[in-house]
């Protein structure tokens, strides 16, 4: 599996045994090779972008600024101490939608 995603399996198997944590530019590449999203739609906002900045394999800095947005606003709102309203809220959700459409996975 290492090879397939890019990494080495000594790393795999850090990941498995929950010793280390896979960094971003691996997520798209973990979730082609399972086959599919382990996105749970009972995940609060925060997860859930964390999740789909992951998977796409965005740091916060790349994500907050395609969301036209601080990336400290985004840490915080990754973190559930702030969320999105007015402009931003509809900011975000347009950008959730393409991401959804662009794949139904995420």
């Amino acid at each position: 599996m290492g090879q397939r995603i890019g990494t080495t399996e000594c790393c795999v198997y850090l990941w498995e045994r929950e010793k280390a944590n896979p960094t971003f530019p691996f997520w798209p590449k973990i979730v082609e090779f399972l086959g599919y999203s382990p996105y749970d739609p009972d995940w609060t906002l925060g997860e859930r972008l964390t999740w789909i900045r992951r998977y796409r394999g965005l740091s916060q800095e790349v994500m907050a600024r395609r969301l036209r947005i601080d990336p400290g606003t985004l840490a915080r709102w990754e973190h559930g101490e702030r969320e999105p309203k007015g402009r931003l809220l509809m900011r975000l959700a347009k950008f959730l939608d393409e991401c959804a459409g662009s794949n139904t996975t995420a």
